[in-house]
């Protein structure tokens, strides 16, 4: 018979075990996320900045999305709605609370038109750092690029603040981009409005 010392070194030898497995599993270093990456233009050569104005085409891009995934936007079938954020700008902040809290009250986008998001002028001194946690913690739910740390995007699209939108038509066209806040009613509206065209 097992005496009560070595019944509590068996119970006190698993619980360590036990621990061990919890601290190996929890120890794991998580992947980093990225909070700039290079980004390229089909077309252009690296280092050519594009500068683009309205009724152009824009080209297709490609770079990093937030989670560390591959990124690739190419002109056609579907508007497109871009809008550039800045972790330390209270503009975007509260454009993405609105947003954030208008889907969590059961709002949906009109499908039909490409969204995302592009993180920019990524400053690690400025307030709000990283962006990449301030979205997560918001649970912004579109995808998001990020612009490299020479902010070539930004400049290719001639941002003048942030929020920055941009619009793209269905063929690829610039038609529109300029700064503010969009309140979700008004981008629901500008959904439809963009969608007008390939319905009629």
């Amino acid at each position: 018979m097992k005496s009560k010392h070595s019944v509590r070194r068996v119970v006190a030898l698993a619980a360590v075990a036990l621990l061990l497995v919890a601290a190996c599993g929890g120890n794991e270093a998580p992947t980093p996320v990225p909070e700039t990456a290079a980004v390229s233009f089909d077309g252009v050569p690296t280092g050519t900045l594009p500068e683009f104005t309205e009724g152009q085409l824009v080209p297709g891009f490609s770079g990093t999305a937030m989670d560390g995934s591959s990124f690739e936007w190419r002109p056609g079938p579907e508007p497109t709605v871009i809008v550039f954020l800045a972790h330390w700008c209270p503009a975007c902040q509260n454009e993405i609370a609105e947003l954030t809290h208008w889907l969590d009250e059961g709002n949906r986008l009109p499908e039909g038109v490409e969204f995302f998001g592009i993180s920019t002028l990524v400053n690690p001194e400025r307030d709000n750092y990283p962006p990449s946690q301030w979205l997560k913690d918001e649970g912004w739910p579109f995808p998001v690029l990020l612009d490299d740390a020479d902010s070539t995007l930004s400049d290719a699209f001639s941002l003048s603040g942030t929020p920055f939108w941009v619009i793209i038509n269905e063929n690829g066209m610039l038609a529109s981009r300029g700064s503010g806040q969009i309140l979700p009613d008004d981008l629901a509206g500008l959904f439809d409005q963009l969608l007008e065209p390939l319905e009629g």
